[in-house]
């Protein structure tokens, strides 16, 4: 009597589950993980355009109107930085008064959308801004 050697068709369908379940528990992390990371970009742009108008209303003592005016001469920023995804989202700038204005950016995780009161209806690109900042 011969003795086979090898694995059962029970054996290879847990392995093959096993093997499966681990996978998708790694992509759902990494997609959540990315997106977090996107997110603390888009925070960390806003952080640095808020800091150049700052500079800026220090220096001529109001907001500029647009943010193109902050890279003339390169002297607040040097480029106004994109958003991560830039074919799906944008940075909002708006300065209606010129002591004042609102910068948006829309946050992909709803753990960092509830420290934030967003942004009211202005358009992000494709989506609704859901983050904000405001002079200090």
């Amino acid at each position: 009597m011969k003795i086979k050697k090898g694995f059962t068709l029970i054996e290879l369908l847990v392995t093959t589950t096993v093997i499966l379940l681990l996978t998708s528990i790694a992509i759902v992390s990494y997609a959540s993980a990315s997106k977090r990371s996107r997110d603390n970009k888009r925070i960390s742009d806003l952080e640095t355009i808020r800091s150049a108008l700052e500079i800026y209303r220090s220096d001529i003592g109001l907001y500029p109107a647009s943010l193109n005016d902050l890279t003339e001469d390169s002297t607040y920023i040097n480029e106004i930085p994109t958003d991560p995804k830039p074919n799906n989202y944008i940075y909002f700038y708006s300065s209606s008064d010129p002591f004042s204005y609102t910068l948006c950016a829309y946050i992909e995780s709803d753990d960092l959308n509830a420290l934030n009161d967003g942004c009211g209806s202005n358009l992000c690109g494709d989506a609704t801004c859901t983050y904000r900042m405001s002079p200090p």
